[in-house]
C-alpha cells in the first residue's frame, strides 16, 4: 500500500508516519510526506500513492481543494482526512474520502481505517471492455464486455446530471460559475462549491468503477473551470452523427446501411432523464433521425415494401406519440396493406391520444380520409356479399 501523507505542520505529520510504520499491516510505503500542498500536487503523478492522508486546514490550498486536485491527477487515489475539527467531517464525507480521522490520531482507529483500505484496494479492480462504450440516446449508460447496455449506477442524482452536462460539453472548458449557476442556484458560494466538490468526486470514483481511463477531468483554468477529456471511448451520438453523415445516396444496393443506422438510434438524448439543459440538443437529434426515417419510409413505400415502411413509422410512434404523422402515415400503410383492422386502431389510437393530451379531435383533412376510407371499405364489404 502506497502511501502520501500531506500536513502543514511537522508534529502530527511526524506522529502519523510513525503509527502507520508501526501499525502491523503488511506492506506499507509511505512515498511522499509534504507539508506544502502544491509541492505535493507536483509529486501525485510520479509517486502513483494507493491512499493520500490529507490535513484539511492548511494555507493557500485547504485539504478539501487539494484531495479534489489529486483525485483529478490520479483518479484511483484513495482519500483519508486527518484534522482536529470535527466540524469538517461532513464536509470530508460528502467528498467521498474513505475515512475521516480526528488528531491526535489513535492507534486502533488508524488500524481499522487501514484494514479498511486494504480490503477496498484489493477489490476495487475495475470493469474492462473490449470496446468501451458511452451511452446517451435513451439515457446514460455503459457497454458491458457481453455487449448489453446497462445504467450507470450513481451514489447521487446531482452527480449523475453533472456528469451527463460536462459530457455533453465533452473537450470543452466549461465555466466553474456557470457550473454552480446551473446546479446549485440557490446555495450561497461556499455551500455549492463544496456540492460540487463532491460531485466532481462521484464523478471520478464512478468512472474509476466502470474502468473508464479514458474520460479525465481536468481543471485547465485551476479553479475557474473544468474539462472533461474523453479518449478512446466510444460515445454513442457521435457515433451515430458521424454514420448519419457518411450515408450514401438512398437506393437499393444502400438501403441496408440507412436501415442499420435508422435501427442505431436507440432513444431520444438522455430520454430517461428530464434535463432542461439537455432540450435543445435532444431536439435537433430528434429531427435529424425523423427526417432520416421519413426518406426511408417514403423510400419502401415507392418500391412498395409497404411492410418494411409500416415498422418504421411504428418506430417513429413509439418516440414520438403525440404527433399526429405517423398514425396518419400508419393508416394508409395499412390500407395498402389491406389491413382494415389496423386502419381503424390507428384512427381510433390517434383520437385517444388527441382527446387525452389536447381535447381536440383529429384534423379534418384526417377525419376526411379516414371517413372517405371507411365508406368505400364499407361499400366493398357489401358488394362482396351481392
Amino acid at each position: 500500500m502506497r502511501i502520501v501523507i500531506v500536513d502543514d505542520e511537522h508534529l502530527p505529520l511526524t506522529r502519523l508516519k510513525t503509527l502507520l510504520e508501526k501499525s502491523g499491516i503488511s506492506e506499507i510505503d509511505i512515498v511522499g510526506e509534504y507539508t506544502d500542498s502544491l509541492e505535493a500536487i507536483a509529486q501525485i503523478h510520479s509517486l502513483q500513492p494507493d491512499v493520500v492522508f490529507l490535513d484539511i486546514v492548511m494555507p493557500s490550498m485547504n485539504g478539501l481543494e487539494l484531495g479534489e486536485k489529486i483525485q483529478e491527477i490520479s483518479p484511483n487515489v484513495e482519500i483519508v482526512f486527518t484534522t482536529g475539527y470535527d466540524q469538517y467531517a461532513i464536509d470530508a464525507f460528502n467528498l467521498h474520502a474513505i475515512d475521516y480521522l480526528l488528531k491526535p490520531v489513535q492507534k486502533l482507529r488508524l488500524h481499522k481505517s487501514l484494514e479498511r483500505l486494504q480490503r477496498m484496494i484489493e477489490k476495487n479492480q475495475p470493469i474492462t471492455a473490449k470496446q468501451k462504450m458511452i451511452k446517451l440516446l435513451g439515457g446514460l449508460k455503459v457497454v458491458s464486455p457481453d455487449g448489453n447496455s446497462h445504467l450507470m449506477k450513481w451514489r447521487t442524482s446531482k452527480a449523475k446530471e453533472l456528469f451527463a452536462y460536462m459530457l455533453s460539453h465533452r473537450n470543452e472548458i466549461i465555466y466553474r460559475d456557470t457550473i454552480l449557476e446551473l446546479f446549485w442556484p440557490e446555495s450561497d458560494m461556499d455551500k455549492a462549491s463544496k456540492q460540487l466538490y463532491t460531485a466532481i468526486y462521484t464523478i471520478r470514483q464512478t468512472l474509476k468503477k466502470y474502468g473508464f481511463d479514458g474520460v479525465q477531468i481536468s481543471s485547465p483554468l485551476l479553479n475557474s473551470g473544468y474539462k472533461l477529456l474523453v479518449e478512446d471511448v466510444v460515445i454513442d451520438v457521435e457515433q451515430w452523427l458521424a454514420q448519419l453523415k457518411s450515408l450514401p445516396p438512398l437506393q437499393q444496393s444502400t438501403v441496408e446501411d440507412h436501415e442499420r443506422v435508422f435501427q442505431a438510434y436507440t432513444g431520444d438524448f438522455l430520454g430517461d432523464s428530464d434535463y432542461i439543459w439537455s432540450e435543445s440538443e435532444r431536439e435537433r437529434l430528434r429531427r435529424l433521425w425523423s427526417h432520416h426515417a421519413q426518406q426511408l419510409s417514403e423510400f419502401y413505400s415507392i418500391h412498395k415494401n409497404y411492410l418494411a415502411a409500416v415498422k418504421v413509422q411504428e418506430k417513429v410512434q413509439s418516440f414520438s406519440p403525440n404527433e399526429e404523422d405517423s398514425y396518419f402515415t400508419l393508416m394508409k400503410l395499412y390500407h395498402l396493406l389491406n389491413n382494415a383492422a389496423a386502419v381503424g386502431e390507428q384512427y381510433w389510437l390517434l383520437k385517444k391520444m388527441l382527446q387525452e393530451q389536447l381535447a381536440v379531435e383529429p384534423s379534418e383533412g384526417i377525419v376526411r380520409w379516414y371517413k372517405n376510407w371507411e365508406r368505400e371499405y364499407t361499400q366493398a364489404q357489401i358488394d362482396v356479399f351481392v
